[in-house]
């Protein structure tokens, strides 16, 4: 799978906007209604990397590493142990991206 594909897929989703994010492109919640604060992150894309990295939890986290290990690890950053996923595109299929994104849109929304 590509970059562009997981960026299609996550703007394909309900109530998602682009922003840019420390200078990646990343996917939030857009506000509630107009003027209101921005809903949680739930990707950012590292173009020159090949992946993306997904906002979990450590459940979920878990949960998604278990689906593939060879595609999936925690960032190796703090934020890695609180959840945040890395996710190989190089490893991944286009169906198994779009259900552990998934998974990060419902997290965003808790």
């Amino acid at each position: 799978m590509h970059v562009e594909d997981a960026r299609q897929l996550a703007l394909s989703m309900a109530n998602v906007e682009e922003y840019d994010h420390f200078g990646k492109p990343a996917y939030r919640l857009a506000p509630k209604h107009a003027g209101g604060k921005p809903g949680r992150t739930l990707m950012t894309l590292w173009l020159d990397e090949g992946h993306a990295v997904l906002m979990l939890d450590v459940d979920l986290q878990t949960e998604v590493i278990a689906s593939n290990s060879e595609a999936f690890r925690p960032h190796p950053t703090k934020w890695g142990a609180k959840g945040a996923t890395i996710a190989e595109f190089s490893k991944l299929s286009l169906k198994a991206f779009e259900r552990a994104l998934r998974v990060a849109h419902t997290h965003a929304q808790r």
